[in-house]
């Protein structure tokens, strides 16, 4: 068991300064880093995948030095999880869980000086238009306008 133990620290020790270096590497000279990053998941809980591992990237940066500059565009079925959906009555507990973990995150990254911003078009496509959004969260009348002018202000985009 000490000899599992053993084993296991050794690897987590060593494989996280590894892929710490690589990050390092792939960094270096770096002093900002501009990002847009375009989210389209449709599900709640991939919605939440996608805004921790955008905490988790801007994290990582941040700690090697480097400022994050980023900005959160949602489209397409992305819309429909960030609408006000707690009045909806047919919302079982486990979903209601999901939303309020999404809206964590998004306070989180807010928190953080991360930019975020809605596609009012896609909201319109799924009848949604009036409907309330998330405290934080800018309307843009199209995002892949968006998407386009900030990737010619240098931003990379990344698509999550």
């Amino acid at each position: 068991l000490l000899r599992m133990f053993l084993v296991g620290f050794f690897l987590l020790t060593f494989a996280g300064q590894t892929i710490a270096s690589e990050e390092a590497g792939a960094l270096q000279g770096m002093t900002a880093a501009k990002v847009v990053f375009d989210v389209k998941k449709d599900e709640p809980q991939n919605l939440l995948r996608a805004l921790a591992a955008i905490r988790n990237v801007r994290e990582s940066i941040s700690q090697q030095g480097v400022q994050p500059d980023f900005i959160v565009t949602f489209r397409g079925g992305a819309v429909t999880c960030l609408a006000d959906m707690k009045e909806d009555s047919d919302l079982d507990e486990y979903k209601e869980d999901i939303l309020d973990k999404i809206s964590w995150n998004i306070i989180e990254l807010k928190k953080a000086g991360v930019q975020m911003e809605i596609c009012s078009l896609a909201l319109n496509f799924a009848s949604m238009k009036d409907t309330a959004l998330l405290s934080g969260i800018k309307k843009v009348d199209n995002s892949l306008v968006s998407l386009i002018a900030y990737q010619n202000r240098g931003y990379a985009m990344v698509a999550i």
